[in-house]
């Protein structure tokens, strides 16, 4: 699961060499639409059909929320900021979103107890140090690809309380279905022109394959890992688990991309990793299940609660 989280920077970014990001994230997303709605087929067949297609009218503005900021705006954050920076600091700063989950709770007029200001404390000083480290690396050029990641970590954590209300009304394939009809429909207009200026014969077998590799194992295949790991270890491991993307993936940079990484990029990534542990276990009890109240780490990067919550029962 980590691995295949991990991985999609650097197969994204990879893939940048072939394809530009927009025609990346059109290929991407029509292959995604076709495979949804084909799950949902197939579940929402016979007598149970009425169960898995029928949505309720009031609902349509909320499935319209949950694609403009889990798609449209997370999405282009995600690819237009990989195209500027390297893998390492897009996973690390798209991981901040527990710490955004927490501020929009917040804003929304939840609590958030003591542990989960230090966490929140501790990462946003992480933040600092590490973007402080890139400017003095002479990296600058890649700050406005870090200031697009931390717009995506946003986004997602938006969709996070958004889809919400959804996850419990419908099954997972249909609100995921329907929140992608949401998103695509307009991510697949934006990146229209883009993909009819594509070389689509320049992207050969390897670029073919990334794409189709993006479009179902970091989502379905992953998605399946998780829910397993979930039923067999718990919410607390899992999750724990998942704090491994960052670090993985900054493995897989510094191999296939050289990325260089010194000590006070390493602090300012370690004091992150550390307020997001902070934050992301601040409402789970010490049998790893969580309390009743909102947990940001319902919301973490690509990955919706729902799958989560759907393990759990």
């Amino acid at each position: 699961m980590v691995l295949l989280w991990a991985s999609t920077f650097v197969v994204t970014k990879d893939a940048f060499d072939r394809i530009t990001p927009l025609a990346f994230t059109f290929a991407r997303f029509a292959i995604m639409l076709a495979l949804a709605f084909a799950v949902l087929a197939i579940r929402g067949r016979g007598a149970a059909r009425a169960r898995y297609w029928r949505v309720r009218r009031a609902d349509l503005p909320l499935f319209g929320a949950a694609g403009l900021t889990g798609y449209v705006l997370y999405q282009l954050g995600f690819v237009l900021g990989l195209e500027r920076t390297s893998p390492f600091s897009s996973s690390l700063l798209i991981a901040m979103v527990p710490l955004f989950t927490v501020l929009i709770l917040l804003l929304g007029g939840e609590r958030t107890p003591a542990r989960g200001w230090a966490g929140l404390a501790l990462a946003v000083i992480g933040v600092a140090v590490f973007l402080a480290d890139k400017r003095g690396s002479g990296e600058e050029g890649s700050l406005s690809g870090d200031a697009l990641s931390l717009g995506a970590a946003v986004a997602f954590a938006s969709y996070g309380v958004v889809n919400r209300p959804l996850t419990k009304r419908y099954p997972p394939e249909t609100y995921t279905a329907y929140t992608l009809v949401g998103g695509a429909v307009p991510l697949l207009a934006i990146s229209a022109p883009a993909a009819a200026a594509q070389d689509w014969g320049r992207l050969g077998v390897g670029g073919w394959v990334a794409v189709v590799y993006m479009a179902i194992l970091p989502v379905y295949v992953a998605y399946m890992l998780w829910n397993w790991g979930i039923a067999r270890r718990g919410v607390a491991a899992a999750t724990s688990a998942s704090l491994l993307v960052p670090v993985v993936s900054g493995a897989l940079s510094a191999l296939l991309f050289n990325e260089e990484f010194g000590p006070l990029k390493l602090v300012g990534a370690t004091l992150v990793l550390g307020g997001l542990v902070l934050i992301r276990f601040r409402a789970t009890g010490r049998t790893g299940t969580p309390a009743p109240s909102s947990d940001p780490g319902e919301a973490v990067a690509g990955r919706p609660e729902a799958a989560r919550r759907q393990a759990v029962k």
